[in-house]
């Protein structure tokens, strides 16, 4: 009986999108038996019971991912010779932009401000940005906090309409609007 050191193929690194499918593929070495294929993830045995995960042949299958599905996977090929592990893929789970607050509608009196708030997750960590449905945003009376806090100072009756937030990642974009009614 015979196991080989280096694999056929070694699995590559993965980046999804929570939701997504993951695929990672390998080919043991080969032995005489042929080597019986599983997996490890972050040094610790992957438990196939999950029904998201299947294994099959040199393939293993995530069929809808989630964030802690994320880390250090190898591939480990077994015979009555021992066993040996593949390089290392890493498995990288990215989260679409998400609101944590939306903005609110909002009725002012002239001449007074309007606050609209908004806080966007994601992975990477969304841009967000705001913009007005008909036209640019009042020029020299905006402003746009840290906190990504849409203030107008002074309003005026042409600041009505909507305004709308956009957090944007590379997996992602997301938009949140809110109207602005001047009495």
């Amino acid at each position: 009986s015979v196991l080989r050191d280096d694999f056929r193929q070694n699995p590559s690194d993965v980046m999804v999108a929570v939701g997504e499918p993951a695929v990672m593929e390998c080919q043991p070495p080969r032995g005489h038996p042929e080597p019986t294929i599983s997996w490890k993830k972050d040094g610790t045995p992957l438990d196939d019971k999950d029904e998201r995960i299947t294994i099959r042949g040199g393939k293993l299958m995530i069929t809808y991912t989630r964030k802690n599905d994320a880390g250090k996977y190898v591939c480990v090929g077994t015979n009555m010779v021992g066993e040996r592990e593949s390089e290392v893929a890493e498995l990288t789970v990215l989260e679409r932009p998400s609101f944590v607050k939306r903005p609110s509608n909002l009725a002012v009196t002239v001449d007074d401000s309007a606050e609209f708030k908004c806080e966007a997750r994601g992975d990477p960590v969304p841009t967000v940005r705001w913009r007005k449905d008909d036209g640019d945003l009042p020029k020299a009376r905006y402003e746009i906090r840290d906190d990504h806090t849409l203030k107008i100072r002074k309003v005026v009756a042409g600041d009505m309409g909507s305004y709308t937030c956009v957090a944007e990642n590379m997996v992602g974009k997301a938009e949140a609007s809110a109207t602005l009614t001047v009495q």
